[in-house]
Protein backbone atom coordinates (compact mmCIF):
# COMPACT_ATOMS: atom_id res chain seq x y z
CA UNK A 1 0.00 0.00 0.00
CA UNK A 2 1.62 3.08 -1.05
CA UNK A 3 1.95 6.48 0.95
CA UNK A 4 -1.05 8.31 2.49
CA UNK A 5 0.04 11.57 0.28
CA UNK A 6 3.92 12.16 -0.80
CA UNK A 7 6.49 9.47 -2.35
CA UNK A 8 7.34 8.07 1.19
CA UNK A 9 6.09 8.17 5.13
CA UNK A 10 8.15 6.81 7.70
CA UNK A 11 6.97 5.65 11.25
CA UNK A 12 8.10 5.47 14.45
CA UNK A 13 6.35 1.71 15.16
CA UNK A 14 7.38 -1.36 13.13
CA UNK A 15 4.21 -2.11 10.87
CA UNK A 16 3.48 1.35 10.28
CA UNK A 17 1.90 2.31 13.53
CA UNK A 18 2.16 4.96 15.62
CA UNK A 19 3.71 8.85 14.74
CA UNK A 20 5.03 9.33 11.44
CA UNK A 21 5.50 11.70 8.43
CA UNK A 22 4.87 11.88 4.56
CA UNK A 23 7.73 13.19 2.27
CA UNK A 24 7.76 14.16 -1.05
CA UNK A 25 10.78 13.87 -3.43
CA UNK A 26 13.68 16.10 -1.46
CA UNK A 27 16.67 15.56 1.16
CA UNK A 28 15.90 15.60 4.68
CA UNK A 29 17.56 15.99 8.26
CA UNK A 30 15.57 14.79 10.75
CA UNK A 31 17.27 16.45 13.74
CA UNK A 32 14.83 18.92 14.88
CA UNK A 33 11.68 18.74 15.78
CA UNK A 34 8.16 20.72 14.86
CA UNK A 35 7.38 20.67 18.51
CA UNK A 36 7.90 18.89 22.62
CA UNK A 37 7.66 15.42 22.53
CA UNK A 38 6.90 14.77 18.83
CA UNK A 39 8.74 11.57 17.05
CA UNK A 40 12.07 12.64 15.14
CA UNK A 41 15.83 11.93 14.94
CA UNK A 42 16.54 7.94 16.00
CA UNK A 43 12.72 6.85 15.62
CA UNK A 44 11.92 5.40 12.84
CA UNK A 45 11.31 1.88 12.48
CA UNK A 46 9.14 0.87 9.29
CA UNK A 47 8.41 3.16 6.04
CA UNK A 48 6.34 3.22 3.37
CA UNK A 49 7.34 4.03 -0.55
CA UNK A 50 5.15 5.08 -3.27
CA UNK A 51 5.92 2.86 -6.44
CA UNK A 52 8.73 3.95 -8.89
CA UNK A 53 10.39 5.86 -5.73
CA UNK A 54 12.64 5.18 -3.24
CA UNK A 55 14.24 6.12 0.34
CA UNK A 56 17.83 6.23 1.05
CA UNK A 57 18.13 6.20 4.95
CA UNK A 58 21.31 7.81 6.73
CA UNK A 59 22.21 7.16 10.29
CA UNK A 60 23.55 10.09 10.88
CA UNK A 61 22.74 14.02 9.81
CA UNK A 62 23.81 15.97 6.77
CA UNK A 63 23.65 12.31 5.17
CA UNK A 64 26.63 10.11 6.32
CA UNK A 65 26.78 7.38 8.37
CA UNK A 66 25.51 3.81 7.30
CA UNK A 67 23.32 4.07 4.30
CA UNK A 68 20.39 1.49 2.82
CA UNK A 69 17.84 1.80 0.26
CA UNK A 70 14.56 1.31 0.14
CA UNK A 71 12.43 0.65 -3.00
CA UNK A 72 9.48 -1.09 -1.37
CA UNK A 73 7.07 -0.77 2.06
CA UNK A 74 9.14 -2.26 4.51
CA UNK A 75 7.25 -3.33 7.93
CA UNK A 76 10.70 -3.24 9.89
CA UNK A 77 13.78 -1.58 8.62
CA UNK A 78 16.00 -4.02 10.46
CA UNK A 79 18.17 -4.09 13.34
CA UNK A 80 20.95 -1.74 11.71
CA UNK A 81 18.79 0.96 11.41
CA UNK A 82 16.10 0.64 13.48
CA UNK A 83 15.76 3.51 15.76
CA UNK A 84 18.91 4.94 14.16
CA UNK A 85 17.61 7.03 11.05
CA UNK A 86 19.00 10.74 11.20
CA UNK A 87 18.39 11.67 7.35
CA UNK A 88 16.89 10.39 4.25
CA UNK A 89 16.65 10.93 0.78
CA UNK A 90 13.28 10.56 -1.18
CA UNK A 91 14.27 10.52 -5.05
CA UNK A 92 12.49 8.77 -8.41
CA UNK A 93 13.97 5.24 -8.16
CA UNK A 94 16.41 5.50 -11.52
CA UNK A 95 17.38 8.78 -9.63
CA UNK A 96 18.30 7.42 -6.54
CA UNK A 97 21.93 6.38 -7.13
CA UNK A 98 22.82 9.53 -8.96
CA UNK A 99 25.33 12.28 -7.45
CA UNK A 100 24.31 13.10 -3.68
CA UNK A 101 24.07 16.30 -2.54
CA UNK A 102 23.24 17.70 1.03
CA UNK A 103 20.16 19.16 2.06
CA UNK A 104 18.55 21.99 4.24
CA UNK A 105 15.38 20.79 4.28
CA UNK A 106 13.60 19.35 7.85
CA UNK A 107 11.73 16.35 8.04
CA UNK A 108 9.12 16.97 10.98
CA UNK A 109 6.41 13.89 12.05
CA UNK A 110 3.00 14.14 12.67
CA UNK A 111 0.67 12.00 14.75
CA UNK A 112 -1.89 10.65 12.82
CA UNK A 113 -3.21 8.50 15.54
CA UNK A 114 -4.99 10.67 17.38
CA UNK A 115 -8.54 11.78 16.20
Amino acid sequence: MPPSAGKAQLFVDRDYGGKNGTLDVGEYNISRLKEKDQAGNDTVSSLKVAPGYAVIAYTDANFQGDSKEFTADTPYVGDAFNDKISSVKVRAASAAKDTEQNGDDWFYFEDSSSG
